[in-house]
């Protein structure tokens, strides 16, 4: 028997929302990619994929059954976490939505397409000048057909498959009413978006649970292929995008729009008379802050220099021949994963009888927090080697090589599940996959490394044979401010653990050329522990040429600043980059513990 769903609450539309922000991950690449209007400046997927998961992060332990609470909570936070014009749009599609069911624990179909169509309304109400063929389109088409269809069906799961197909019809539909989209051969970033929004609710329904989607072309992204942007690089009218998070009581959107006319194009007021997001491309940032100012309290503010963020696009768009491939113990920064655009796949994080999925659907905070409450086990597995082939699929679509760089594989199977996936991989003769012999920062400070050696120009073989020399010249040195998680996470036997607690021994760990670890030093008391970390870091450093660093904090970025502090004044010329340390490092090293790495070249 099919099933059926006859309603739905807040704990299933939380369920929905998760599954939706895994889809956007998975095709945020794509949609910078085919992110032409309002500005090719390539960030539409990632700022969908910012607004979702800043959602996600909002609802993670929310659960509450009614759809009321739930949806008012899923507004909150995507109006807190809107990112670009998508992002503001779709924080006032939920907006939209919360206002059309106040007061309902339940929805039935026809509740929710009636609410659903209100919400679509909303968002268009909050553009200042709507275009047809965006992701407005695509929100009216799909409301206004499930208005329809749910006066034939209680049932959701017909509702939602049917109406998906609606969606994608009106997505190929959108180069036909926009002519920067035709030019260009693609479909409208932000309309796909909001597809694969759709399509998260789809899979749920289908599978019943949470799971890592497989970027099937077929399944989301339309057969229309990209023509080189040149047309859409040139420098556009308003240089800045920005936008500003205001506070306040009884908030008028219409006297802002007035305050904000004539200062630019692309305005959206998304949000509600307590909180409205404002963003708008203008030559006058300073002034628009100022405007927006003079109504409630800002918040947040943030300005994009459009200009070069289009040069930016353009420089990608001209080095695709060579994609980079990591997993998530990488630690680099968020803004150099986005630059380079590198792929990452995500290690899982046991937490009970709980699988998440590192940087993903579980943070750092909310790992530690895990720790720090002894009633939960806390472990860390590798990714199947399917994840790996789900990214080696889309990359290979899109460049000539790809050269994949993991954390040591005497410390985890990642390599190796890399190593089957690749060839298992119909694109197995672009992949070059690397052992790091060092994981956390040190294998990010590595990637880097590679992506600079492309943009230079090299082939995949020079940038291997450079890689392998870096490797040798590379040093992870790991702080280690207490025993336990190194125990319950089994890289530390109970009995020299438990002894070395008693003894209060704080460890240095490293990792040999092999890639496996070592004690590099341990010491008695937290003070001494950095220090000694510090002078194995720099002892290190002096005897590489050039050396670069990278800190890696577990919740303590105090600490990662001293040292950044004290590696400054001793290498005064060296770039020396800071980045929280992942979930799946959290795990063993826990709160304040922090990781030096070193790279000479």
């Amino acid at each position: 028997m099919a099933i059926q769903i006859q309603y739905i609450n807040g704990i299933r539309f939380r369920r929905f929302i998760m599954t939706s922000a895994q889809r956007i991950n998975q095709t945020k690449n794509h949609l910078n990619d085919i992110n032409v209007f309002p500005v090719a400046d390539g960030d539409t997927g990632t700022n969908l994929a910012v607004t979702m998961n800043h959602i996600v992060m909002g609802v993670m332990d929310f659960r509450k059954n009614s759809f009321e609470e739930m949806i008012q909570r899923i507004a909150k936070f995507a109006l807190m976490g809107a990112r670009g014009n998508s992002g503001a749009i779709l924080a006032q599609f939920f907006q939209g939505l919360a206002e059309a069911t106040r007061g309902m624990t339940r929805l039935t179909t026809i509740a929710f397409s009636q609410a659903a169509v209100r919400a679509a309304e909303q968002a268009t109400l909050a553009i200042a000048n709507p275009r047809e063929g965006t992701i407005i389109t695509v929100m009216k088409d799909w409301a206004h057909y499930i208005n329809q269809l749910a006066h034939r069906t209680p049932d959701f799961v017909e509702l939602f498959k049917e109406s998906l197909n609606k969606a994608k019809k009106s997505l190929l539909e959108t180069p036909n009413k926009l002519s920067i989209l035709k030019k260009a051969g693609v479909v409208d970033a932000g309309a796909e978006g909001f597809v694969n929004i759709l399509e998260g609710i789809v899979d749920f329904i289908e599978f019943g649970k949470l799971r890592t989607l497989k970027n099937d072309e077929q399944q989301s992204m339309v057969p229309l292929i990209k023509k080189p942007l040149l047309h859409s690089r040139r420098k556009v009218k308003f240089r800045y995008c920005t936008e500003c998070l205001i506070e306040g009581q009884d908030l008028d959107k219409d006297l802002l729009r007035q305050k904000l006319d004539g200062l630019g194009d692309s305005q959206v007021i998304a949000g509600s008379g307590e909180q409205i997001r404002v963003h708008i491309h203008t030559n006058q940032p300073d002034f628009v802050i100022a405007q927006v100012g003079s109504l409630g309290n800002i918040i947040e503010t943030k300005i994009d220099d459009m200009w070069e963020q289009t040069e930016d696009v353009a420089k990608k768009t001209d080095n695709k021949r060579i994609t980079l491939v990591t997993d998530t113990t990488c630690d680099l920064p968020d803004d150099l994963i986005e630059k380079y655009q590198i792929k990452l796949v995500p290690i899982a994080v046991q937490v009970d009888q709980n699988s998440f999925l590192d940087r993903i659907n579980i943070s750092t905070k909310e790992v530690v927090d895990y720790l720090e409450n002894s009633n939960h086990h806390v472990t860390t597995s590798q990714p199947p080697y399917q994840y790996f082939e789900d990214v080696y699929q889309q990359a290979g679509q899109e460049s000539d090589e790809i050269i994949s760089i993991h954390l040591s594989g005497k410390l985890s199977g990642t390599y190796q599940a890399a190593c089957v996936a690749s060839k298992k991989s119909k694109y197995h003769d672009k992949i070059q996959v690397l052992d790091a012999k060092t994981s956390t920062i040190a294998l990010g400070l590595l990637i880097l490394k590679a992506a600079q050696l492309i943009e230079d120009g090299l082939t995949k073989d020079q940038i291997i044979k450079k890689l392998e020399y870096h490797i040798k010249q590379s040093k992870l040195f790991v702080s280690i401010p207490t025993l336990k998680y190194l125990i319950r996470s089994g890289r530390l036997d109970k009995l020299k653990g438990l002894i070395g607690s008693m003894m209060h021994l704080k460890p240095v760990i490293s990792l040999n050329q092999q890639g496996a670890f070592e004690e590099a030093a341990k010491v008695v008391g937290y003070q001494r522990l950095l220090h000694k970390t510090l002078e194995l870091a720099t002892q290190f450093a002096q005897n590489v040429k050039n050396p670069c660093f990278g800190i890696a904090h577990i919740q303590d970025v105090k600490i990662a600043q001293w040292y950044q502090k004290e590696l400054k004044l001793r290498f005064p010329n060296a770039e020396i980059f800071i980045a929280e340390g992942s979930p799946a490092l959290s795990v063993h090293i826990g709160k304040g513990g922090t990781a030096i790495a070193v790279v000479g070249n």
